[in-house]
This record gives C-alpha cells, structure tokens and sequence, in this order.
C-alpha cells in the first residue's frame, strides 16, 4: 500500500475517535460542583441549627455520614459556645464602660445604669459602680444578698454606699422608692450620726410625714448600738419634753436599763449565757456564765419564782428604771446537786455600746 493512502487512514482513523470522545463527553451528566465554604458559616451564630446548614454543603450523590471524614470544616457545635462567649462579653462591655462612668458625673452613671432593662446586666452595672465608689470596700456577700432579697436590688446594693452621705442620698432618689428607699436614707443617716447628728436626723424630711417617726426611732436606735452615750447626750438635749421621751424610749429599745447579763433558757430556767463587760453584773463578780437564776425581787419585794415563764417576761422583770434594786437567787453553775440558791442584790444602771 502507498504511504499517502496509509497515512490517510491514520489521519481519519483519530479524527473518528476525537469525535466519538466528544460526543461521549456530551453525553455524561456532568457532578455538581462543591460550593465555596463560607468561612465565617460555623463561627457566627445562624438563625437554623447547624444540622440544617451542613447537609446543603454536601454534594447530593454523597451520602451524609462520611461527611466527617471527607469536610474539610469540622463539624463542632459552635453556636452554643459562641451564644455563651458572647454573653460573657456582653457583661465585661458592660463592667468596663461603668468603671468609666463611675469616675465621672455620678448622676449620669446612674441613670445609664436605671436605662438597663436586662437585670443580670443592669446588677453588674450596679455593683461595679459602689466596687469603683468603695474602692472595693463591700459588704460581705451574704449581706449584701439579704439586703437584696429583703430590699431588692438597687436598695441593696445602695446600702455599700451609705458611708457617702451626698452619693447615697442621690442613690436613694434615683433608683430606689418604699421600704428601700427609707432603709437607705436611714443607714446614710446612722453612717452620719458621728459627724453630723443634725444633718443625719434632717433626712427624714426627704420621707412622707407618716414615715418620719420610724425613721427617727430607727436612725436613735443604730446610734445607740453604735454609741449609746453620745446618742443619751443628744436625747437629752431636746427642747421638747414628748420628744426627748421618745427619743430616750427608742435608744432604750436597744440599750436597755438593765444588769447586763444575756440570758438564756435551759429546762425552764433563765440562764446567763454572757456578761456585757462594764455592766453592773459583770462588775459586781457575783454572777458568771452558766449561772441559773430561780427567781427575781424588785427593791425589797418578794421574791417571784421565774420557772418556765417566757424568757421575754423575765427579761422585762430584770430590766428598770436607773439607781434601782434588783435581787436575783442564784444556782452557780458549779454548785454541787442539791446546793441551796444564794442571793445576789444588783444596783441597775443603763447599759452602753461604744463600738
């Protein structure tokens, strides 16, 4: 055969091959493409749950199983986490622009913090502002958290900031209102008694006429736990006769007129269960921890046995007026079985704090 016939035949024999090859490559249904990823598309939050994102990542010959294996993007539950962290942030964004705020105006800080509608978020706010305004000097925790429970939350809080008269006032006029707002205003005033007695006892006009009374009680009753002396000496320089009365009445409310002896009850029977140092009875050496005490006599009165009386009713027998006699009969507390009681005659005198 001739070259150029044979060289024909070649030529037409690839040309036919070409052309069935492309007619084959027509004919084949051709895979659909992976799409891009989305690199931000299991990192921020979706509005479906990721069982519902990852399948249409996932060319549909394929079954989902392998999935794992074959994605380069691992399959992690990062929405929840992520809803997680950004609370977290949410709450130290919140934390760092109040301690910005509490280095300025506070009036401004708290009315931001008033326009806070999340609680959680609204508490953090709070307690930075008194931590910056306190330098960190709170309350203990179980406190503060009664203080909350009782009071609620603004009222609570506001109580660390009582030491600062001008601060804890503002406080109590922009957050809090009732019960809270007059157990704010009442501890600013005892925080002040020391400093200030007159301006302390003036803040009761910021309370309704009706709610006046229980604040002066209140603010003379914590001065005389803290001061029973300064707040006697204040009493008693009161023009008013009625006043100066209930003053005395509200300090002895808390500072009684008594022996000074804690008692309490044992199978019936009063027993002494400390001695106020500097108080008649612990300065008379007669009485001691752990005595039982059977009956009482006012002055020269008969002796009234005190066996299973309410321990009130025998506190209020023990308590009197100032300079008066009070007999007690006495079991010490290690007197022997069978021991007769002795008699011990305590002049009463008014009892003082000083803390």
């Amino acid at each position: 055969m001739k070259p150029k016939v044979v060289f024909a035949l070649v030529t037409g024999t690839l040309a036919l091959a070409a052309a069935v090859a492309v007619f084959h490559s027509r004919t084949q249904p051709v895979s659909p493409e992976r799409p891009e990823l989305d690199p931000d598309l299991l990192t921020k939050p979706a509005d479906s749950p990721p069982e519902a994102i990852l399948p249409d990542i996932v060319p549909a010959s394929r079954p989902i199983a392998p999935l794992a294996a074959e994605s380069a993007v691992p399959r992690k539950p990062a929405e929840v986490p992520a809803l997680v962290t950004n609370k977290l942030e949410r709450l130290a964004q919140v934390r760092e622009t109040f301690r910005a705020l509490a280095a300025g105006e506070p009036t401004a800080a708290l009315r931001a913090a008033k326009q806070i509608a999340d609680e959680t978020e609204r508490e953090t706010a709070l307690l930075t502002l008194v931590t910056e305004w306190t330098h960190g000097e709170l309350s203990p925790p179980r406190q503060r958290a009664r203080a909350i429970g009782f009071y609620g939350l603004e009222a609570g809080l506001g109580l660390e900031v009582a030491k600062d008269p001008a601060l804890a006032v503002l406080w109590a006029n922009e957050l809090t209102t009732g019960a809270g707002r007059a157990m704010v205003l009442q501890q600013t005033a005892i925080a002040l008694l020391d400093s200030d007695p007159a301006s302390a006892f003036a803040l009761s006009e910021q309370l309704p006429q009706g709610e006046q009374r229980v604040f002066f009680d209140t603010v003379l009753a914590g001065w005389a736990s803290k001061d029973t002396q300064a707040a006697l000496q204040w009493a008693d320089q009161l023009p008013d006769v009625a006043q100066r009365d209930a003053a005395q009445q509200a300090i002895r409310s808390v500072a009684p007129v008594g022996i000074g002896a804690a008692l309490r009850m044992v199978d019936g029977y009063p027993v002494v269960n400390e001695l106020l140092p500097g108080t008649p009875a612990q300065l008379s050496g007669q009485i001691h921890p752990g005595d039982r005490i059977l009956a009482l006599a006012q002055g020269g009165s008969a002796f009234v046995d005190i066996h299973s009386l309410p321990l009130q009713d025998v506190v209020q027998m023990v308590r009197g007026a100032p300079g008066s006699l009070l007999q007690l009969q006495i079991l010490p507390a290690d007197a022997p079985p069978n021991s007769q009681p002795r008699t011990v005659s305590i002049i009463r005198d008014q009892i003082k704090f000083k803390r």
